[in-house]
């Protein structure tokens, strides 16, 4: 496994998101992990990456890129994120979960 990623697993949109990463990840690339991340407790609709062979932790636009780069089924999408307008887009919306229910608020 190349990379670890951490979810929130109070949050039941988090949870079936990691699941699908996992069902998805057929050459075995992603650990996916419910406990705290090493920069502690995730929050609710975030993700945070850590990168083993780099130690280099990632959240936010740069987590989702390296989760979509190392899925097959996702690549098309980690290679638009390198795209800065689509990067920016993207980067934009913040997920916030409440009781399970997850909303994108635009800043």
């Amino acid at each position: 496994m190349s990379i670890i990623l951490y979810y929130n697993p109070t949050c039941g949109n988090c949870a079936r998101k990691a699941q699908r990463t996992s069902s998805l990840d057929w050459l075995n690339r992603v650990q996916v992990s419910a406990e705290d991340s090493s920069i502690g407790q995730v929050p609710p609709g975030e993700i945070v990456v850590l990168h083993n062979e780099t130690q280099r932790v990632l959240t936010g636009i740069d987590a989702t890129r390296m989760i979509c780069l190392n899925i097959p089924a996702y690549w098309i999408y980690g290679i638009a994120l390198s795209i800065p307008s689509i990067r920016r887009m993207f980067a934009k919306g913040n997920v916030r979960c409440d009781d399970d229910t997850c909303a994108i608020h635009v800043e």
